[in-house]
């Protein structure tokens, strides 16, 4: 990854606690929980990449329960965040640029499968090497990032 891109990423992260606060102001049910989710999950990462927890016990409580939740009642993903994904909301970060045109439920339905992948993995076979965890849990982390901007924007 390249400076720029670095620091672009860095710049999405710096903003997202009150990205978060604004996004939950005035959201009530399935939304709430949904985004209070996202936001215990992007807690627990930063414990991994901030203060060396171990990234298998971080993974295996990564949440979403409150998204299942929403899917299995039928709650319409979309009444998150009616608009898709800009181009303006990826800050040209050349990672996101993929998920221009998404709508909210492709996004969050991406994230989640990409969460339950990695907790099958851990389950699974926690010391493959050929899977780099640290990867695509930091992965992870960016989308959720990105559709909390994305929600609040």
């Amino acid at each position: 990854m390249d400076f720029s891109t670095a620091f672009k990423i860095a710049d999405f992260a710096e903003k997202i606690g009150s990205k978060i606060h604004a996004a939950l102001k005035d959201a009530k049910g399935h939304k709430r929980k949904i985004l209070l989710e996202l936001q215990e999950n992007i807690d627990l990462i930063y414990l991994w990449k901030n203060k060396d927890f171990p990234i298998d016990k971080i993974i295996n409580k990564l949440e979403r329960k409150h998204y299942d939740l929403a899917v299995s009642e039928n709650f319409n993903i979309n009444s998150i965040k009616k608009s898709v994904l800009l181009k303006s909301t990826t800050k040209d970060v050349p990672q996101f640029q993929k998920y221009i045109g998404w709508s909210t439920e492709k996004l969050l339905d991406n994230l989640y499968r990409k969460i339950k992948q990695l907790k099958d993995i851990v389950e699974m076979d926690s010391t493959n090497t050929k899977i780099n965890k640290s990867t695509r849990l930091d992965n992870i982390n960016k989308n959720m990032i990105l559709i909390i901007i994305h929600i609040s924007h």
